[in-house]
Parts: C-alpha cells; sequence; structure tokens
C-alpha cells in the first residue's frame, strides 16, 4: 500500500480540501489506502451545520482504492453513506466520490467525514470490568438503534441475504480464507432465517469507534444493507484472542439490544461464515 500524495487527488475530491492541507497517515489497513486530511473552509462551514467534518471541523478522510474486489467495497461505501446522509445513527457523511484511470486501471477516491474517537476493540483492552460492562450496554443499545432504523431503499436486496451470503461465499473461495469443506458445513447447519433488518454488514468492534465522551459511530459501511441481524449480533460479540468476552459483557450487551441473548452456536456459525469475507 502507498501512502496518498495531495497531488493525485481528483479535482471532485481537492476541492474540498484545504490546499494546504498536511495529509497525516492512521495505521493502514489491508482493502485502501487512508489518509486525514483538513477540511476547506467550505466543508469546516458546512460542519458547523452537522454536515460533513469532525467535531471541530478541521479533518476529513481519503480512501484510495485500486484493488479489483476491494474498489467495489469502496463503491458499496459511498452509496452506503450517501443513502445513511438523513439517518440518526452516527456515522461518516459523504462529502465527494471519484473514480480515474490510472495505467488502464480504475482507481476509486472517497472522501468523507472524519468521526472523532479511536476503535473501541483498543479501548475495551484498556479499560477496567466496569467500564467494559458499560461500554458493551452501550454498543447493545447502539446496534439496536441500527436494526430499528428504516433502510433506504437504494440498500434494499432481493432474495434471502442468507441465501447471498452462502453464494458470494462460494464465489469467494478463490481469496477468502474460508475452505470449501467448511462452507458445506455451514450450508448444512444453516440457521433458519429471521426478519431482516437494517444491518452493518462487517461490525467488528474496529469498525466502532468511541470517542471521550463514551458515545458510539459506526464506519467501514460497504456491507451496509438489509440483511440478517444476528450478523451484526455475533460479529459485534466477536472478541477473541485479543479480549475475553465475560458474563457480565454479554448479559450487558443484550441488555442494552433489549432481547435475550443470541445462543453460542449460532453467534459461530456467523463467525465463521465471516472467514469467507
Amino acid at each position: 500500500m502507498a501512502q496518498i500524495d495531495f497531488a493525485e487527488l481528483p479535482p471532485a475530491l481537492a476541492e474540498h480540501v484545504s490546499p494546504r492541507a498536511r495529509l497525516t497517515f492512521p495505521p493502514q489497513g489491508k482493502t485502501s489506502d487512508v489518509a486525514f486530511a483538513d477540511a476547506d473552509m467550505d466543508v469546516r462551514g458546512r460542519a458547523t451545520q452537522g454536515a460533513v467534518a469532525d467535531d471541530d471541523g478541521r479533518l476529513v478522510v481519503v480512501k484510495r482504492c485500486a484493488h479489483r474486489i476491494y474498489l467495489d467495497w469502496l463503491r458499496r461505501e459511498q452509496i452506503a453513506l450517501r443513502a445513511l446522509a438523513e439517518s440518526e445513527l452516527r456515522v461518516p457523511r459523504f462529502i465527494a466520490y471519484a473514480e480515474a484511470d490510472v495505467g488502464g486501471q480504475p482507481v476509486g477516491w472517497l472522501l468523507m467525514s472524519r468521526l472523532s474517537g479511536s476503535p473501541l476493540l483498543g479501548t475495551l483492552i484498556e479499560a477496567s470490568q466496569p467500564q467494559r460492562t458499560t461500554l458493551f450496554r452501550r454498543l447493545g443499545q447502539l446496534v439496536r438503534r441500527l436494526h430499528a432504523a428504516r433502510v433506504p431503499p437504494v440498500l434494499e436486496r432481493d432474495g434471502v441475504w442468507l441465501s447471498r451470503q452462502i453464494e458470494q461465499a462460494r464465489a469467494n473461495l478463490p481469496w477468502c480464507d474460508g475452505t470449501a469443506a467448511g462452507l458445506a458445513e455451514l450450508e448444512r447447519s444453516r440457521p433458519d432465517a429471521v426478519r431482516a433488518t437494517l444491518i452493518h454488514g462487517d461490525l467488528s468492534l474496529d469498525n466502532v469507534l468511541v470517542d471521550e465522551r463514551g458515545e458510539l459511530a459506526l464506519i467501514d459501511w460497504a456491507d451496509g444493507g438489509r440483511g440478517d441481524p444476528r450478523h451484526d449480533l455475533a460479529l459485534a460479540l466477536q472478541t477473541k484472542p485479543e479480549l475475553e468476552l465475560s458474563a457480565e459483557a454479554l448479559d450487558a450487551f443484550f441488555a442494552g439490544y433489549g432481547t435475550a441473548p443470541l445462543d453460542e452456536a449460532t453467534r459461530d456459525w456467523f463467525v465463521r461464515l465471516y472467514d469467507y469475507f
């Protein structure tokens, strides 16, 4: 992965970034190059109305991707962020998206607001047991609001979510961590379908931010849409090997979510499915 240079920004993105911007680079993932940049005055002005930049209106996030598979994820993420612009959920606000041809290969660029906070998993690891219990209760409340939210029409999908995921997992076999034998076992033990809701689709605790006030936000929305809510529940509670999930934390999460706990076998099924994505 190469660092982003300001001179590379497509015009659709550069017009929203201060010409004096100093790019900084957070820890990089495997799917995109990411940088933080200063917003221009127009973006800051709109940010004061809750539109785009972070809490003090200074920083935005630039994501770049050229890999064929991951570029499709970036395209889906920008669609999801546009669709969620009017949502009451705390999510990044879409600013601009552009694609450019580089040596005959499409490269996608996404510009969005930067939300304050740090990944929840790291915070939980450092927290005391009472603090963890509080954070897991807030996480359950956040997921409840997510699953109760209206699904934007553009994020609707035809067919049964579980069936689509199994078929996509089969298509992903050449490059994912799962195996054909493991997928066959998942198909044999597939749980019954439940009512679909709006889901995040990749609700690992690295995709949940917690700020200094303890407020939570959701980032990385490439898999957002109508789907099986148990998928979000299972991933949100997948803390190993970094953190052992205590009974108190599990109870607090479902107290916040407002239902009886999801059984461990079902949680494990969805975690194993995630290996194919």
